[in-house]
């Protein structure tokens, strides 16, 4: 008998991502530029005891019962204190709690894509995106980017070309390049969206890891009806807690919430009510304030490696904040070839091709993450990758 697996499902199987975490997972000893996930000395392991401890003394075993699906109404509360220091000042009950941004990403692909609808998409992109995009029958498309984000000519163009169901966007300290979009570039975008009547669903999930600079208002600001707004408390509290904070449209929010209640009913109360207890406590505000020091630390350590050991040719972003830096080397310059070598040398980075929705991506660049390499791994790490890149 022949399995019967759908087209979404056949769309998204695993790829050179997975195998280079599978790699990973069995070699610790390798330093590792790859992972784009918090420093698990930072992972507040105490302080979630100690709110569990809180949540059970303050809510009894109504935090371990089902709840509504919209969210947990104290962390609801939570989030619009959240949401308003970020310049977005929706009506509070259209505040949906996902299970993690994924969770908020995946419900808004089911209420806006259908098979064979478009997703537009900066060049590069953040590749999960691009894989649920994918799980949904959507055909991904890339649009021209600068260091500023995409371009709003290329938008008016692909916009004007075809039918698209939505945008996809990074503002604000990009996965992979760690850039932001200026307040001009936004408005531009803005410009465009609301003159094609588009939907663009705003990814903000590294907005809290601002290291210099001012902060800008969110995207969804300049087009508050337009924008599906998602962000998340994994990478500043947690990413087992799963929590997802998600601005919809009105339009949107009662389809999100019924396919929501097929899906998962809800999002655990239990870590709902953990995170609205670490958003209003000062020990929380502490935490993230620790963690903004360190990852900062680690930037700058990492730009001056950089700066020290690579040759000639090479270039890359001075992020602000998040995650991750974007460098790029001459048009020779084969990152993907690279890989199999900087293992066997016991380093580990993501080329990146893997952040493009074209299969003929340029093949000259690499994605960076240093929240999850020691401090004191950095220097070391990249004096390797370097020496590589000289001798290619």
């Amino acid at each position: 008998m022949t399995a019967v697996i759908s087209r979404g499902a056949a769309a998204v199987r695993s790829g050179p991502i997975d195998d280079i975490f599978t790699t990973l997972a069995l070699r610790p000893e390798v330093i590792s530029f790859a992972v784009g996930a918090p420093d698990p000395a930072l992972l507040p392991g105490q302080l979630m005891a100690a709110l569990a401890t809180e949540v059970i003394a303050e809510h009894g075993t109504s935090a371990l019962q089902y709840g509504m699906t919209r969210g947990f109404p104290p962390l609801l509360d939570q989030a619009q204190v959240l949401l308003r220091e970020r310049g977005i000042t929706s009506p509070a009950d259209l505040t949906h709690i996902a299970t993690g941004g994924s969770g908020a990403l995946h419900s808004a692909c089911m209420a806006l894509l259908d098979p064979g609808a478009v997703v537009l998409v900066e060049t590069p992109t953040y590749g999960p995106a691009v894989k649920v995009f994918r799980s949904h029958g959507a055909v991904v498309t890339g649009v021209e980017s600068d260091i500023d984000g995409i371009l709003p000519a290329a938008l008016d163009v692909a916009l004007t070309r075809q039918e698209v169901a939505m945008v996809y966007l990074l503002p604000t300290f990009q996965n992979p390049t760690g850039r932001t979009m200026s307040a001009v570039r936004r408005q531009q975008i803005a410009e465009v969206v609301l003159r094609h009547s588009v939907t663009v669903v705003e990814d903000d999930v590294y907005v809290d890891l601002r290291y210099r600079g001012d902060p800008l208002p969110a995207f969804w600001s300049y087009a508050p009806h337009n924008t599906v707004y998602i962000t998340s408390l994994s990478k500043t509290v947690a990413p087992a807690l799963r929590t997802g904070i998600a601005v919809l449209p009105e339009h949107l929010l009662e389809h999100v919430l019924a396919m929501k209640q097929g899906i998962d009913m809800q999002t655990s109360t239990f870590n709902q009510a953990i995170a609205a207890a670490f958003l209003r406590s000062a020990a929380g505000a502490a935490h993230v304030a620790l963690a903004i020091e360190s990852y900062g630390a680690k930037l700058a350590a990492l730009t001056a490696a950089l700066r020290e050991h690579l040759p000639s040719g090479f270039s890359w972003t001075e992020p602000e904040g998040g995650m991750f830096v974007w460098v790029e080397g001459p048009a020779d310059f084969d990152a993907e070839l690279l890989l199999g070598r900087a293992l066997d040398a016991g380093v580990a980075f993501l080329p990146g091709s893997m952040f493009y929705a074209a299969a003929d991506a340029p093949r000259n660049s690499m994605r960076l993450s240093f929240a999850n390499v020691s401090h004191s791994e950095i220097d070391r790490g990249i004096a390797i990758l370097a020496d590589l890149c000289g001798a290619r």
